[in-house]
């Protein structure tokens, strides 16, 4: 029994690897660091996992070597902090990079101990250049729990100015809270609200992003969030309008709600051919989203090693 789950973990561990370097051929990347340095980190996760590839796409500009990993089946925080700052240093002392990692220890140090975070993923963002790649850190926030405290926390480390209305949706709504870690020493925090467009799949999250929702963003958000399977927003000090991610189980659906340029239409159509995929998102800002074809977006797809549906959120197909 015990070399039969050995082998299912090695089997797990070489599927995700598989994901990642389907990605990395189909559009075009090179595997050089600090791609390595993820796969290392990716193989020393027990259990199972999900692999989120995205591409980011700046006109007719493709950036797809970007992931991210996270054993989310499982509380894992603050256990899996040991592989995370090992993958921190291993950027840091491989590539000599000084990676800021202030705000990251600095939460994580105040909240290690919280009951109220579920896990966090390790991400790796490659730019044009080394200096504008980063790694991108999330916590995902247990859905049932009051996250004000950790919430306030982020945006005392975030710096940004955010109205009162805001902070409400912020210090009720938010399911994760995101660190990004740029090889060239810049960092910023990430304050991420989600909602569902079925009543009740994230618990009381979404009571308040809904309503602004409904008042601050177009007929054209909103008709899209309805469409979708969740919205999440991300707010930054660094973000002169806020992300909106749409979430969709079905990659299919996408073409109902988005027109996109060359480039988004080849990353869509890879989407449609490949197994194990759990849900798609569709990253964008508002004024981006108000053109005819989507030029300047993110596209995320989520796979599980065990190619069982467990959307990284935990909502309910």
């Amino acid at each position: 029994m015990a070399l039969s789950s050995s082998l299912q973990q090695i089997n797990l561990r070489e599927r995700r690897l598989q994901f990642i370097r389907t990605h990395l051929e189909a559009f075009d990347v090179e595997p050089t660091f600090p791609i390595p340095l993820f796969e290392e980190a990716v193989l020393e996760i027990e259990g199972s996992c999900g692999i989120e590839s995205s591409c980011k796409v700046e006109g007719s500009r493709l950036l797809a070597g970007r992931f991210n990993v996270c054993n989310d089946v499982e509380k894992t925080w603050p256990e899996f902090l040991t592989i995370t700052f090992k993958f921190l240093d291993n950027i840091g002392n491989q590539l000599g990079v000084h990676l800021n990692r202030d705000s990251f220890e600095q939460f994580a140090a105040a909240h290690i101990g919280s009951h109220k975070i579920h896990s966090n993923t390790i991400g790796i963002n490659l730019g044009s250049k080394l200096e504008d790649s980063s790694v991108m850190l999330y916590l995902h926030l247990e859905r049932e729990t009051d996250p004000e405290e950790l919430v306030r926390t982020a945006i005392a480390l975030d710096g940004g100015y955010y109205s009162d209305e805001l902070i409400q949706v912020l210090i009720r709504d938010t399911i994760c809270i995101g660190f990004e870690l740029f090889f060239d020493g810049r960092s910023h925090v990430e304050l991420c609200p989600g909602a569902s467009a079925q009543p009740g799949a994230l618990g009381n999250r979404g009571n308040y992003l809904i309503p602004y929702l409904q008042k601050h963003f177009s007929s054209k958000v909103n008709t899209i969030f309805m469409g979708s399977h969740g919205l999440m927003a991300s707010f930054s000090k660094a973000y002169f309008k806020p992300v909106l991610w749409f979430y969709f189980t079905n990659t299919k659906e996408i073409s109902k709600y988005f027109l996109f340029n060359s480039l988004g239409d080849r990353i869509h159509d890879f989407c449609q051919h490949q197994s194990c995929i759990t849900d798609v998102a569709v990253a964008v800002t508002e004024p981006d989203l108000e053109h005819s074809r989507l030029e300047n977006f993110c596209f995320y797809y989520n796979q599980r090693d065990e190619c069982q549906p467990f959307p990284e959120w935990i909502m309910p197909s």
